[in-house]
């Protein structure tokens, strides 16, 4: 489910952070997406926490009118098979946004924005408009 944070229009730092709890191997990436398909990537995780520190990722005017594109993968293969769908449906991802005129917001994955392959890897994609 796609979730909206208001920048504003001044020179205030936007800031993102991502915490993942999983008993799997995540990794996670950012991407700033604009009118006409152009995709930056401005953040990503080690390969195996899926976390991101709190980090600026640029001012409040010049994200204004685009989207965060995060997406995170999961790998499960470490864990019983049986337990798959029981570890996606128990999946904690947290996304923290602040610096802007919605102030501090968290939002939380949707089950909406959760896949799980049966190859034991879950895919999980959180848009993020940004006005």
């Amino acid at each position: 489910m796609k979730r909206i944070y208001n920048t504003g229009l001044d020179t205030n730092q936007i800031t993102l952070g991502v915490t993942v709890g999983t008993v799997g191997i995540a990794y996670t990436s950012v991407y700033l997406s604009r009118s006409g398909g152009q995709q930056l990537k401005i953040a990503e995780s080690n390969e195996d926490s899926g976390n991101i520190k709190e980090k600026s990722i640029g001012t409040a005017s010049s994200l204004r009118s685009s989207y965060l594109i995060i997406l995170t993968s999961i790998d499960l293969t470490n864990v019983d098979k049986d337990l798959w769908q029981n570890q996606a449906d128990n999946l904690s991802i947290r996304y923290h946004l602040s610096g802007g005129f919605s102030g501090s917001q968290i939002y939380n994955q949707d089950i909406d924005d959760t896949k799980v392959l049966p190859n034991g890897k879950i895919l999980v994609t959180k848009p993020v408009e940004l006005l």
